[in-house]
């Protein structure tokens, strides 16, 4: 797994090591790499061939595990705080190629071109500026993992903007359960302490063996959202399927089954405890 990261981060990452060992020995021996953004040491992967396929870019805002066929998000983690929140409806979210991706030489990760979407098409598809102007006829919309309102004070807003931070998503769970999760954790973060979040897609496998996806499979199946407080986690999956209406505390999950589902082990070197405090604050007790 390679580890690209941004050059404005000396705030956001702590190394362990020499920073001279990531950037020149042409392989990294067992060496731990704490990133802010993962509460410490990002998901690895439980199958040795995908974690050798991909990824890590490590940007100002959020870190990003991209996986070696498709070049897309597996997982997307970043911390919240009081100073980043804002309002986000007049920041432009026209679609950008991750410059980390592109600098790296990493030829395989083509992106979302790779996957027969243009950027263009992406960039010009709906408002700029991802307004609830849109029609309800466009199901799948492409959204940030990480996303906009929780950090709109940031001055590194436009790397949300980055493909490694897009996600194909049902227009219903956009608007409904995952916006609310999104909205209510703002709201706790503007009141108290920060918190941690790991999100990211679900697949199905095809079959056993199945490791590469392929253009007929990219919609995800469900999605995940982890978030991390002093007292411990709560998790969260919501099927592509679901309604507008529905609440995302009535889509609680177990995080081992989280982890058996994407094939990461999200917390290496960590056993995280369900928090029934961070529960009650999301308003789920």
């Amino acid at each position: 797994m390679r580890l690209i990261i941004t050059n404005k981060l000396s705030k956001v990452v702590l190394l362990v090591g020499a920073v001279c060992t990531l950037f020149f020995s042409p392989v990294l021996h067992a060496q731990s790499v704490a990133i802010a953004h993962c509460q410490g040491i990002c998901p690895s992967y439980s199958s040795s061939l995908s974690a050798t396929r991909a990824n890590v870019v490590v940007h100002n805002l959020y870190a990003a595990g991209l996986n070696g066929d498709t070049g897309m998000a597996d997982w997307v983690a970043y911390r919240l705080t009081k100073e980043a929140i804002g309002v986000a409806s007049l920041l432009p979210r026209f679609w950008q190629p991750d410059e980390l991706v592109r600098l790296s030489g990493i030829g395989e990760l083509a992106e979302a071109e790779a996957l027969g979407f243009s950027l263009a098409e992406i960039s010009g598809a709906g408002s700029p500026y991802g307004g609830f102007n849109e029609s309800l006829a466009n199901v799948e919309e492409r959204v940030r993992l990480a996303p906009m309102t929780s950090f709109a004070k940031a001055p590194y807003w436009r790397e949300l903007n980055n493909l490694s931070n897009m996600v194909s998503m049902p227009t219903p769970l956009r608007r409904g359960a995952w916006l609310q999760l999104e909205q209510t954790l703002n709201q706790i973060v503007s009141e108290e302490n920060s918190l941690g979040v790991i999100s990211g897609p679900l697949y199905l496998i095809d079959g056993l063996l199945s490791t590469v996806m392929n253009n007929t499979n990219l919609n995800p199946a469900a999605y995940f959202k982890v978030v991390v407080a002093d007292s411990g986690i709560a998790a969260f999956v919501f099927t592509h399927d679901i309604s507008q209406a529905e609440r995302f505390c009535e889509h609680q999950a177990d995080l081992g089954q989280i982890e058996l589902m994407s094939g990461l082990d999200l917390f290496p070197e960590r056993n995280p405890v369900l928090s029934a405090q961070l529960l009650s604050e999301l308003g789920c007790s």
